[in-house]
């Protein structure tokens, strides 16, 4: 028995592709056959379901490249349409960013360093939206330039002055700064970081006011 499958399989072995093609044409039930005789009846009938077939796979194939055309059409027209989009939010938050420097910084130049400012206006413009607390937009701000200071910290000094923009009552801001300023002589480095939090946080209410006064402008 070992014997004959040895021999089977070194006689499969031993056939091309093109053989074993032929072999297993030749051994398929007669319905199935190959029409030899091209003048029978029913080769013409088999060679025109063959050239059917063809034509069919012809038709799949152009539909498919051509869906496929216009789906990496479409994809990229989708991909300049997001880097257009991202250039532009970039390019507005830039422009927001740098105008609201300038306006804090005729305001508040002698309250806090220059680059302070320049960071809380950033922030501000990076993270503004008029749906989301303002305790939450006013500890990010201040977390820019002190960001060593426990948020739990920040969101106690925050609070009051959240509190003051729901209630429309911005003395607790301005009582913020006239504190500070009423000691001219002091230096900022000399300040606790509390200190400058809570002169982070007057600055960033004051930004963040102002933002949201320009978008109901609009």
């Amino acid at each position: 028995m070992t014997d004959k499958i040895n021999k089977s399989t070194k006689f499969n072995n031993s056939l091309s592709q093109s053989e074993m093609d032929l072999l297993a044409t030749l051994l398929e039930p007669e319905d199935n056959s190959y029409p030899w005789n091209p003048y029978d009846e029913d080769a013409s009938v088999y060679f025109n379901q063959i050239e059917e077939q063809f034509v069919m796979q012809d038709l799949l194939d152009e539909e498919l490249n051509t869906r496929c055309e216009g789906f990496h059409n479409q994809l990229d027209t989708l991909w300049k349409t997001v880097e257009t989009s991202e250039q532009f939010n970039c390019n507005t938050n830039t422009t927001v960013a740098v105008k609201l420097q300038k306006s804090l910084q005729k305001q508040f130049s002698n309250s806090m360093p220059s680059n302070w400012i320049n960071l809380i206006a950033q922030k501000a413009a990076e993270i503004f939206n008029d749906k989301q607390p303002m305790t939450e937009q006013l500890i990010q701000c201040v977390q820019a330039v002190v960001p060593s200071l426990e948020i739990d910290d920040i969101m106690v000094l925050a609070r009051p002055l959240a509190y003051a923009t729901r209630s429309a009552e911005p003395n607790k801001v301005e009582s913020t700064l006239a504190n500070f300023n009423q000691d001219e002589d002091r230096e900022w480095t000399a300040l606790s970081e509390i200190e400058q939090a809570k002169v982070g946080l007057a600055v960033a209410y004051h930004a963040l006011n102002q933002l949201d006064n320009s978008q109901a402008e609009k």
